[in-house]
């Protein structure tokens, strides 16, 4: 009964996740723009094989091994092109040229076909070296097609002098051995992958409520202060602060308090767009990053944030059922060379006099050569 499960798992390597696969090419790119370089000096330089091997068809077959340095343009495309897709399809068709290629290079040598029949387990090697950035149904796929292309050929009388049956002792067993190692390398990668994501997932999430952390806020807070500078485009930004939180521990105890910590977090992702960001500063304090939206309509989302806080219900590990309030900070990123550091603190001190003003309220920051906008009061 445990067999079929166990399959699967085996195979699971297979349905790897886009973002692994995007990660993957990213590890890989310099690797195999150097594999390409070194395929076209290697393909190239066997031309010396071909005049050992035929000094006269040698004559016949330059021309075609200069074909492999064309190979030297894929390093400039690993560079400029991001789609995966089309470098993966670019990757295939060159091999599958470069299989051709060699299998004419054979046919212009006396007795090609017997000597240079070891050389196909070199395009066995191409997808192993070369796409390993590469999703691994890519690599199965282009091993099986450059092992069965030659016989095809063969087939169809463009390869006179094939031997099939001294091909198939020597090449699919080969075949078969670098598709293994497709597979060895894909699971050791998704392993690895997988433990790398779940650490840094782990460095940039704060654990109690699941949101992002400050460590890992601040910098997209930097990320996005150059995109808005770069593009023109607006953010604004919130902080906030639970009211009376001290009182709510003396209360309830630490762990409730924990539970409304966890509860203020839910309403804040639930609240929000998919794109904004939302993480906890430490304590009690909350930071949300609005994405395209300028000070008026942040304003609005953060009474409506508020409002949502203060419908909300907690109850208590000993059964008291209690509200809680929110103090929010707003602030807006103007045109000009503010740091992350200077609007955070510009919400903080928002956020901070709304505490003074009472509590369970919005005030938005004052940014120079603006007038700021009229708090929201509860």
């Amino acid at each position: 009964m445990q067999m079929p499960k166990l399959s699967l798992r085996m195979f699971s390597f297979l349905n790897e996740s886009e973002e692994l696969l995007k990660q993957k090419l990213e590890d890989h790119r310099y690797f195999s723009a150097t594999m390409y370089v070194m395929t076209a000096a290697v393909g190239f330089s066997h031309w010396i094989w071909d005049y050992i091997t035929d000094p006269i068809g040698a004559q016949h077959t330059l021309g075609l091994r200069t074909i492999y340095l064309l190979l030297l343009a894929f390093p400039f495309a690993l560079k400029y092109i991001q789609s995966r897709r089309t470098l993966e399809f670019l990757s295939f068709l060159a091999g599958l040229l470069l299989l051709v290629n060699y299998v004419e290079i054979l046919t212009r040598l006396h007795s090609g076909m017997m000597y240079g029949i070891g050389g196909f387990t070199f395009f066995l090697f191409l997808p192993l070296l070369i796409f390993q950035g590469f999703s691994v149904r890519m690599s199965l796929i282009s091993t099986f097609v450059y092992a069965g292309v030659p016989p095809l050929l063969a087939l169809c009388g463009l390869a006179p002098g094939f031997d099939h049956a001294h091909y198939g002792v020597l090449i699919w067993p080969a075949a078969i051995a670098m598709m293994l190692a497709h597979y060895a390398n894909a699971h050791n990668y998704s392993i690895r992958y997988s433990s790398e994501h779940a650490l840094k997932l782990a460095s940039n999430t704060d654990h109690l409520t699941g949101v992002s952390n400050r460590r890992h806020f601040v910098p997209l807070l930097r990320s996005e202060i150059n995109r808005a500078e770069r593009f023109h485009h607006p953010f604004s930004l919130l902080i906030l602060d639970i009211d009376w939180f001290k009182d709510i521990n003396d209360t309830h105890g630490h762990p409730t308090g924990d539970l409304v910590i966890c509860a203020l977090a839910d309403i804040c992702r639930n609240s929000g767009r998919s794109i904004d960001i939302v993480a906890r500063l430490g304590g009690e304090e909350f930071a949300i990053l609005l994405l395209e939206i300028q000070l008026s309509e942040a304003l609005a989302v953060a009474e409506r944030l508020r409002a949502a806080v203060e419908r909300a219900r907690v109850r208590s590990l000993d059964g008291v059922e209690f509200g809680f309030t929110v103090s929010i900070g707003v602030a807006e990123q103007p045109l000009g060379n503010l740091s992350a550091e200077k609007l955070m603190d510009m919400a903080d001190d928002a956020m901070y006099q709304a505490k003074a003003n009472g509590r369970n309220r919005v005030v938005a920051a004052k940014t120079a050569g603006k007038t700021p906008a009229s708090p929201v009061m509860s």
